[in-house]
């Protein structure tokens, strides 16, 4: 015929597989139509292999088989595949749209079959092979990528029984949960189920494990008395450590004395107004008495002074200290600067 003149290339180029869709108008779709195992599928798939085959034959060159991949609710689509045995040319994607519009027409009429032309829909083995899939909402459509095989992949938490398309393991699977717990689906976790009371509720994958408020909060009492104790030791700890660095530092300080000091301490060497005999440069110092001040080691000074005096003694004793060495520093500064033979002996000791 002309058309399978068309059909016939005369370059041949590569092999090639052609997808189509058409869609019955005047069939009604059932769920096991979704089961290819079922006697109603097998039944309907046979019927189009005798129809279509050898019309496909007898106007297309090369052609080899042809098969249903699924059927689809609306009225019924039929979703095919049709696989030549030599390369055929680029175009006969177009023939093969010709050759199904001529079967459309011609089968309401011979076979009482109403397809709708204008449902037709031929890709190449280009097109993606996802869109002759029947996936519901529940699936993902992934290609094998090596044998560029398309199929439904359930999400997680959904099943697909006897090709049916998927649904939820709560649907399924009646007693999935344990316990009452009612079943939930997460999207991208799965189904999940736990009933939860007052003071009590059920975890685990399937609710079978029981937990009560006075289990947790025996849990929580014990975390919190662990957590003081670890945190008292770390404060003792802590406090040891620094009541020992402290002793240590009063042991080793030099200027803490045990004792007041006596009267003989409270003498200094003057170097602006010494006279005595010392050896080398002795002549620069000079003794002068301090405020006096009272010692336990001295009881003889004791008893010159009041007990007001001593009092006043004590005190001020500290700051009378600090007064004199800032002015024994001032006559060394000056006596420095006045005598070139004591800032010999100041540069040498």
């Amino acid at each position: 015929t002309e058309q399978a003149s068309i059909a016939m290339p005369t370059s041949p180029r590569r092999a090639l597989i052609v997808f189509f869709s058409l869609r019955v108008t005047n069939m009604v779709f059932s769920e096991d139509l979704f089961n290819k195992s079922s006697p109603e599928y097998k039944a309907l798939e046979q019927r189009f292999l005798e129809l279509l085959v050898p019309y496909l034959q007898s106007n297309l060159s090369h052609f080899e088989n042809l098969e249903i991949l699924n059927f689809r609710n609306g009225s019924i689509v039929v979703n095919s595949r049709m696989k030549f045995v030599k390369p055929v040319a680029r175009g006969v994607t177009s023939t093969v749209y010709l050759i199904l519009e001529d079967f459309c027409n011609t089968a309401y009429q011979t076979m009482n079959l109403a397809i709708d032309k204008y449902s037709l829909d031929v890709e190449s083995d280009q097109a993606d092979p996802c869109k002759f899939q029947a996936c519901n909402e529940y699936a993902e459509c992934k290609v094998n990528r090596w044998s560029g095989e398309a199929e439904c992949v359930c999400n997680a938490g959904y099943f697909s029984v006897d090709g049916l398309p998927c649904q939820s393991i709560c649907e399924l699977q009646g007693d999935f949960c344990l316990n009452d717990g009612k079943c939930d689906i997460i999207p991208g976790q799965g189904a999940i189920c736990c009933r939860v009371g007052e003071n009590w509720w059920y975890r685990g994958e399937h609710c079978e494990e029981y937990v009560s408020e006075p289990l947790v909060v025996g849990i929580a009492i014990a975390s919190v008395a662990g957590f003081l104790f670890v945190a008292s030791g770390v404060l003792f700890f802590l406090a040891r450590t620094l009541r020992d660095q402290y002793d240590k530092e009063e042991s080793e300080d030099p200027i803490r004395v045990e004792s007041l000091p006596s009267l003989e301490r409270a003498t200094k060497y003057n170097p602006m107004y010494e006279s005595e005999a010392t050896t080398g440069y002795s002549h620069y110092y000079r003794r002068y008495p301090e405020a006096a001040m009272y010692s336990s080691a001295s009881p003889e000074a004791s008893t010159d002074f009041s007990s007001e005096e001593i009092r006043h003694i004590y005190e001020n004793s500290e700051l009378t200290r600090e007064l004199q060495e800032i002015q024994d520093r001032i006559r060394i500064i000056e006596l420095y600067a006045k005598d070139r033979q004591f800032a010999d002996f100041v540069r040498q000791h």
